[in-house]
């Protein structure tokens, strides 16, 4: 009996328990209150189910169970659970993929798991995700025949799982185990998978690897007439070259992409361009660019409501703030708590992670300098935890914003000093210059005209046009005071 309870876990379900043990209901309850009676059980509601008293009991009662007798108690389990809820509810799938998986049962474990996979990933969680699409691979491991391509899906929605939490890296390493196994005549699968490390590197900010997979990715689909594919491509290699500081070339290739698209067909993709549109023409100091890219922010951020999709109403929110924050701190404010709530509602931590840095700039504005010291700390945590590059160097840039309000210009420099070398490394001019400017306003608020003129004069040479538009008038404001 407890070896049937504990295959079951803490607490245990009655109905469950007399249907895989096949006793009578009378002995079954008789067994049942003597384990009460002897402090190892305690009873809940009434006896529709039962618990241990505590885990260490159920750990030693489940480690004296042979493998072999384990196999056949949770085949039981599943196989009771099968015929008591023969058209299960959402609640009891997970149990049973994880019953029939621990009993042997692989083809069923399959098939559970992964619908249990489906609705962790419908409620935004993409941890439980994992668990339920690794068991999924074990289960294609062992059953007899070839299942490389359902490996090469499951391996794919693990990565897209990772991808969900910001994490590119864990996300590429599955995407290239995937094409690994992928049969060769699965071309669209394969380009659909060039595309889906494209997202990766674009997360890692191997801009590089966009370009190549992107690239390789179109050659394929152009060949299948993939159109929602090809739009995809054409997003991903736009929002690189934004990332560049290349506008122009961003606006061009979201177009080309948006091109590819059916409204009627896909309202989602829709939303997301919109918010794309917006972060490119954010980049244009044209007044008439500017009130469009406010009108594409707010034009996205109720469809993406209506379509519950999260993760990009996060990046709506984020991005209208990054945009408005000098003319309107409060509401920018207000838009990075939007976003921070949608991320962490889908579990999106590189999203956090912005949110909170990017709320710095505003903090600060706002004479709030604990709180933007606080955010700043735990920007620095959870982006750290997934080596999210341009992050770590923006997490950089504000502990020199906030060493400088402290007037610790020795920390403040050093501070700057390594977002400059990570700007460096991720080789982005308009985050290279960001930090050149703000080390050009710490210089002179010291006292070193000399340096804050190199740090000018550096701008000038990368180029005064990939200044961001909110920073311009901070820029214009420095050479006036340097008399240059």
């Amino acid at each position: 009996m407890l070896s049937y309870g504990a295959s079951m876990g803490m607490e245990f379900d009655w109905t469950v328990l007399a249907t895989a043990t096949e006793m009578g209901e009378e002995p079954l309850a008789e067994s049942l209150e003597q384990l009460v009676h002897r402090g190892i059980l305690k009873e809940i509601n009434w006896g529709d189910s039962y618990s241990f008293v505590n885990v260490v009991t159920l750990a030693q009662t489940y480690s004296d169970i042979s493998s072999s007798r384990v196999r056949v108690i949770h085949k039981k389990i599943a196989e009771a659970y099968e015929k008591l809820h023969p058209d299960p509810s959402p609640d009891i799938i997970p149990e049973m993929g994880r019953q029939f998986h621990l009993g042997g049962v692989h083809d069923k474990s399959l098939l559970y798991n992964r619908y249990a996979a489906r609705l962790a990933v419908g409620a935004f969680s993409p941890d439980t995700a994992v668990r339920y699409l690794e068991r999924a691979l074990e289960d294609l491991a062992a059953l007899p025949g070839d299942h490389r391509l359902e490996q090469a899906e499951v391996l794919k929605e693990i990565g897209e799982q990772y991808g969900a939490q910001g994490d590119g890296e864990r996300a590429e390493k599955f995407y290239g185990e995937s094409i690994a196994i992928l049969p060769e005549g699965e071309v669209t699968m394969r380009a659909l998978l060039l595309l889906s490390r494209g997202n990766a590197a674009n997360q890692r900010d191997d801009l590089g690897l966009v370009r190549q997979y992107c690239d390789e990715a179109i050659r394929l689909l152009e060949k299948v007439g993939h159109k929602r594919g090809l739009a995809m491509a054409h997003r991903n290699l736009g929002q690189a070259a934004l990332k560049e500081g290349r506008y122009d070339m961003g606006l061009k290739e979201l177009e080309a992409a948006q091109g590819f698209l059916d409204p009627g067909k896909d309202p989602k993709d829709l939303a997301r361009f919109y918010v794309d549109f917006g972060s490119a023409l954010a980049g244009n100091p044209d007044a008439a660019a500017q009130a469009r890219s406010i009108e594409y922010f707010r034009k996205a951020i109720p469809l993406l409501e209506q379509l519950h999709d999260y993760k990009e109403l996060a990046r709506a929110h984020n991005n209208l703030a990054v945009f408005i924050m000098t003319s309107n701190p409060r509401e920018a404010s207000e838009e990075l708590k939007l976003a921070r709530k949608c991320s962490e509602r889908c579990n999106d931590w590189r999203m956090v992670g912005w949110s909170l840095f990017n709320s710095v700039e505003i903090h600060l504005s706002l004479g709030e300098d604990e709180e933007a010291a606080r955010n700043n700390k735990e920007a620095h945590r959870i982006l750290s935890k997934i080596n999210d590059k341009e992050g770590l160097q923006q997490v950089a840039l504000s502990e020199g914003m906030l060493a400088q309000r402290r007037k610790a210009y020795g920390d403040s420099e050093e501070a700057y000093l390594d977002s400059l070398k990570r700007a460096e490394g991720l080789g982005y001019s308009t985050n290279l210059v960001e930090v050149l400017v703000h080390m050009g306003m710490m210089y002179a608020e010291w006292g070193k005209r000399d340096d804050a003129v190199k740090q000018v004069s550096r701008v000038i040479e990368i180029g005064e046009d990939k200044i961001s538009v909110p920073l311009r008038p901070a820029y214009e404001g420095l050479k006036k005071q340097l008399g240059l």
